[in-house]
């Protein structure tokens, strides 16, 4: 079996006394397509930012593999729709090319390969057309199809989705997994935070049931079972928890 691209080991995270996220570990491996799925507060988000470095762990580890290169390239993130300010005057060119920024660095202007990244990012996502529309006049179809395009243009090997699915018509979500399918074949290690539990059970490799910490992980098959669906989503689970516990 091949060395995971991404490793969390036993992470700890809390908020002053409230325990986020207690003991939770991930692997992902090059071509695997991991679905996250839990209950709201359960701490999918926790874990998307801790692996991005945006939230500090009390304990617990986060590795990625050395043929990864530089971390702050490794990895690239879709947030949620709405934690975005979509009146900010970008054009979707603009803001898909925002995704190079780390390869090209501060106060530096864009070159061929990166003018290149973003046009075949926008095609794959079927937003070639639409380069120089502002993003303020776009469908949230269209919204969720330009924060593909923009994880794509970072050209990272280990890809974080936070709720891609959410708000999407069946048109959209199907040609986000055609895209991550296409990423996955690739080899690239996807982590997908989704509440469409069957959506993840038919098209994800492996899947996560997270109620602050990992109740069960495998196959999608081995999984996604009535039993585990009951451990996960319990209201009481772990609802009083806190970081003294």
């Amino acid at each position: 079996m091949s060395e995971p691209l991404l490793r969390v080991t036993d992470l700890v995270v809390a908020y002053e006394n409230l325990l986020a996220l207690g003991g939770a570990s991930l692997e992902v491996r090059a071509g695997d397509l991991v679905g996250v799925i839990g209950p709201n507060g359960a701490g999918k988000s926790t874990l998307l930012k801790a692996v991005l470095g945006l939230t500090p762990a009390s304990s617990g580890s986060i590795s990625f593999s050395p043929t990864l290169g530089k971390p702050s390239l490794a990895v690239a993130y879709v947030p949620q729709q709405q934690s975005l300010d979509w009146n900010f005057p970008l054009t979707v060119w603009d803001a898909v090319m925002m995704g190079r920024t780390a390869r090209i660095g501060w106060l530096r202007y864009a070159g061929a390969r990166d003018r290149q990244a973003v046009r075949e990012s926008l095609a794959a996502t079927g937003l070639a057309d639409l380069a120089g529309r502002p993003v303020n006049a776009l469908s949230g179809g269209q919204r969720q199809r330009l924060l593909l395009s923009r994880m794509l243009a970072r050209e990272a090997r280990v890809l974080l989705l936070d709720e891609p699915l959410t708000g999407v018509d069946p048109a959209t979500q199907e040609q986000l997994f055609a895209v991550l399918e296409r990423e996955r074949a690739a080899g690239k290690g996807i982590v997908m935070v989704t509440h469409d539990l069957e959506a993840a059970a038919e098209r994800c490799t492996g899947l996560v049931l997270l109620n602050r910490t990992v109740i069960a992980a495998g196959s999608p098959s081995s999984v996604y079972t009535p039993q585990n669906i009951e451990a996960t989503f319990a209201s009481s689970h772990l609802s009083h928890t806190h970081a003294s516990a």
